[in-house]
């Protein structure tokens, strides 16, 4: 379970996506990232500041969901922001493994079994959001965290979105879970 053990499988080396031959073999959100920042840094174009926060990844349950050191995402896309994000480890990954041990003998849910975490974290989210000098924000996110916030499984989670618009509820709870690489656009009113 230690990731500088090169013949461990949780070495990021070993993901063809991640590995040497990256150009390849990407994800379609990693190539869209990698395109639009290519366009977004184009001096024709205005600039729109892209910033990282930890309390909007994904939910940290397998392997996959741990993210890499922050050496390697500031070498990998200059364009985006990642001082909010202050360890170049993944504190999330690590607090989870500390609870439930390595991936490879803890092989079910992490964070999503966690309901008073996702509570903590989904606040800590929207303080982020809050404490944003822009009056306009695009948030990018995972489904499964935009899930357990949106349409909470768990009570503790109940309320930390309300609805005041049974058109927003049903686009943000009725329609399901989200998709990968689905848009869906609501306003947001934050009580002063």
């Amino acid at each position: 379970c230690n990731r500088e053990d090169k013949n461990a499988t949780n070495n990021y080396d070993s993901y063809p996506s991640l590995g040497e031959n990256n150009n390849q073999h990407k994800s379609g959100s990693t190539n869209y990232g990698d395109n639009h920042f290519e366009r977004n840094n184009n001096k024709n174009e205005p600039k729109i500041p892209f910033i990282a926060h930890e309390e909007w990844r994904e939910t940290v349950n397998y392997l996959c969901d741990s993210r890499r050191p922050l050496t390697a995402l500031r070498s990998l896309y200059p364009c985006v922001d990642f001082s909010p994000c202050i360890h170049d480890h993944d504190p999330l990954w690590e607090k989870y493994q500390q609870i439930h041990g390595c991936h490879e003998t803890h092989t079910k849910l992490r964070e999503s079994n966690d309901p008073q975490g996702l509570l903590e974290r989904a606040h800590k989210a929207w303080k982020v959001v809050l404490e944003r000098p822009e009056r306009r924000l695009a948030l990018v996110g995972h489904s499964a965290f935009f899930m357990h916030m949106f349409t909470p499984l768990f009570e503790e989670l109940e309320g930390v979105v309300r609805y005041e618009d049974e058109e927003v509820e049903e686009l943000m709870r009725g329609k399901g879970r989200f998709e990968n690489c689905e848009l869906r656009s609501v306003l947001v009113d934050f009580p002063l």
